[in-house]
């Protein structure tokens, strides 16, 4: 039996970069066993320009996240962060190239695990280097490093692009049927069910969801 994890995220959110290394730890381990979904939960869905007395509140939170997780936020992130005269937060773009790549890897076009690497991608160029991840060209460059060619993120962009209202409700309907709220959260589907992961241990061990995923799997393959 194939599960699939349905992942509510969005890629400017800390704690979804941060649960990146057990999504990749869980890729790893499970590997055809399961199948991940990504739903784009849109933190930003408008461009939210973000007043300079929040940024030491953001600069908080991401240090806490940090020492939490082990997750690297860069200096010249940082200093973006602070110094950027008008700084602005955005999500479709970004969210838009991850669902874009994870509908072609579901298809098969490029390996299964290409929409994991490009919500790392993105991550890595906002929370590291900075980079503006609105910019579709640099979207598609990020896309060229899993075997997407140019043309092939234009078009399943495009596809992305439109789907995307529609993603956004699946997202939020998802979230009220398992009582969650909020990004990223982690549902398991298998044999119909439907089962919201506790992630929030899984920070400083990602054994830990792995081992959360391989229980519930034994149970419903039980029951």
């Amino acid at each position: 039996m194939e599960a699939r994890l349905h992942i509510v995220f969005d890629p400017l959110c800390g704690w979804c970069y941060a649960a990146s290394p057990f999504l990749r730890q869980s890729q790893t381990h499970f590997s055809e066993r399961l199948s991940m979904v990504f739903h784009p939960g849109l933190l930003f869905p408008e461009i939210n320009v973000i007043p300079a007395a929040y940024r030491e509140h953001i600069i908080s939170a991401d240090q806490h996240i940090a020492k939490l997780s082990g997750v690297l936020f860069g200096s010249a992130y940082l200093s973006k962060v602070k110094n950027t005269a008008s700084l602005s937060y955005y999500s479709v773009p970004a969210a838009t190239a991850v669902s874009g790549v994870a509908a072609l890897a579901a298809v098969g076009e490029i390996a299964a695990d290409a929409g994991l690497g490009m919500l790392e991608k993105i991550q890595h160029a906002h929370y590291v280097d900075a980079a503006d991840v609105n910019d579709l060209w640099l979207l598609s460059q990020l896309a060229a490093g899993l075997d997407v060619t140019a043309e092939m993120f234009k078009d399943c962009y495009a596809k992305a692009q439109a789907d995307l209202p529609g993603q956004t409700r699946l997202a939020h309907q998802l979230l009220r049927q398992v009582g969650a709220q909020g990004f990223p959260t982690f549902i398991l589907e298998a044999n119909g069910q439907f089962l919201r992961l506790d992630h929030s241990a899984a920070y400083q061990d990602g054994r830990l969801f792995v081992e959360q995923i391989e229980q519930a799997l034994v149970s419903r393959n039980t029951a």
